[in-house]
C-alpha cells in the first residue's frame, strides 16, 4: 500500500503530508507535486526542502497536454478566470488523475483542504 499526498507546498497540503507521515510512516508516503511551471521560485524551493527534511519521496508531475501555464494560455487563447478555471483542471487535476491511474498498487490518497466558512 502507498499513501499519495497531493502536495502543493501550501499550508493545507503540508499539514496533510505531516499527518500522513505520522499515521502511515515515511516509508509508505509520497508527496506528489503538480508542476504548473508558473509557481514562485520560493514555492519550488519550499516543496523540495519539506520533502527532503521529512524524508518523503518527492514525485513531480506535469500535464501531458500542456507545457505549463504559458502553453495552456497560448493554446486556449485566454487566461483563466473565476468563471473559467481551466488551469486547475488541466495542470493539476488531470495530471494527478493520470498519475493515480498509472499506479499498480493499492493507494490511499490524501488531500489537504482548508475549510471555508
Amino acid at each position: 500500500m502507498k499513501v499519495v499526498v497531493a502536495f502543493s507546498a501550501g499550508k493545507d497540503s503540508q499539514g496533510a503530508l505531516i499527518w500522513a507521515v505520522e499515521k502511515y510512516g515515511v516509508d509508505k508516503v509520497e508527496a506528489v507535486f503538480c508542476d504548473t511551471k508558473w509557481e514562485s521560485e520560493l514555492t519550488y524551493q519550499h516543496e523540495l526542502e519539506v520533502c527532503k527534511k521529512m524524508g518523503v519521496k518527492n514525485i513531480i508531475i506535469t500535464s501531458k497536454r500542456f507545457n505549463g501555464m504559458k502553453d495552456l494560455v497560448k493554446k486556449k487563447k485566454r487566461f483563466p478566470s473565476t468563471r473559467a478555471r481551466f488551469c486547475t483542471e488541466e495542470l493539476k487535476t488531470i495530471p494527478m488523475i493520470d498519475y493515480i491511474l498509472d499506479q499498480t498498487e493499492h493507494l490511499i490518497i490524501v488531500q489537504g483542504k482548508s475549510r471555508r466558512k
